[in-house]
């Protein structure tokens, strides 16, 4: 990808970041695969050590109330979104 030049707007060079950012920019995101069995693994771990040491309901409250942040925020930061 060439640099800006100074003539090109804003918004076009916010959006060739953004698409180079998130893999649309000439290079294939195969790397991403290895993140995301590596996440799957962890996240497995982690559904079995609340399972097995969680024992009142305030407990899983508190993780559900956790876990919508967790989202909220994943939804928030998304380099797929729209709202700047």
């Amino acid at each position: 990808m060439t640099p800006p030049s100074y003539d090109d707007p804003e918004s076009i060079q916010r959006e060739e970041a953004r698409q180079e950012l998130i893999g649309r920019g000439g290079k294939g995101g195969h790397g991403t695969e290895a993140y995301t069995v590596i996440g799957v693994v962890v996240a497995l771990v982690a559904v079995a050590i609340a399972i097995e040491s969680i024992d009142s309901w305030a407990q899983w409250v508190v993780l559900g109330a956790i876990c919508l942040t967790v989202i909220g925020f994943m939804i928030a930061l998304s380099p797929n979104r729209r709202g700047y």
